[in-house]
């Protein structure tokens, strides 16, 4: 049996302790060749990313970060009174003041006051499997008109003022009562698009 074994099997901590500091060591000098490289790279500022290229993408597209300010407002109120005709946090909100209000207040698009009203006019319709997070979710309560709506949020859940005596707050799209009576969708954003 040599020396050499016999030191690894008595110490083995020592020889991982050992093993570390050789890739340690090792990664130090590749860091220190990367140095020389990295000077070479043409720098631009910080706060002008570029967007990567590759052949199976297409042209870079600007994001659209108006849905998340959209959430952001409608998320802010969940807990605010319901009260029919309320248009403001302090009032309280009925389903489509709600609405009205987070549209105006996040990303300055005016809707129609009436959920009925804004069914038919604010944005292009959207299908159930198509929904995306700031889409509109209509909704027939009784018989007549579209009587109430939603902000669609994702993951099958959306946000709304539902009725007396509740208060802001987000529901599942797929509950049996509002799968029942689930009339459509519709996207305001896309109406103003190419705004900044």
């Amino acid at each position: 049996m040599t020396g050499h074994h016999t030191f690894a099997r008595q110490y083995p901590a020592l020889r991982s302790a050992a093993l570390g500091m050789l890739v340690v060591f090792a990664l130090a000098l590749g860091g220190c060749a990367s140095i020389e490289q990295q000077k070479t790279i043409d720098a631009s500022p910080a706060s002008e990313p570029r967007p990567l290229r590759s052949a199976r993408t297409g042209p870079a597209e600007a994001l659209d970060l108006r849905a998340d300010d959209l959430l952001m407002q409608a998320v802010g109120l969940i807990g605010t009174p319901y009260r029919f005709g309320g248009t403001t946090p302090q009032q309280g909100f009925d389903c489509s003041g709600f609405t009205s209000f987070v549209f105006r207040e996040a990303v300055g698009v005016e809707l129609p006051r009436t959920a009925n009203d804004q069914f038919k006019q604010a944005g292009m319709p959207v299908s159930k499997q198509d929904l995306a997070a700031g889409d509109l979710v209509f909704f027939r309560q009784g018989r007549g008109r579209i009587d109430h709506v939603g902000i669609y949020v994702g993951e099958g859940r959306f946000v709304h003022s539902p009725s007396r005596g509740g208060r802001v707050r987000i529901d599942a799209l797929a509950a049996p009562h509002w799968t029942r009576i689930f009339q459509g969708a519709r996207r305001p954003l896309a109406l103003s698009r190419s705004m900044p």
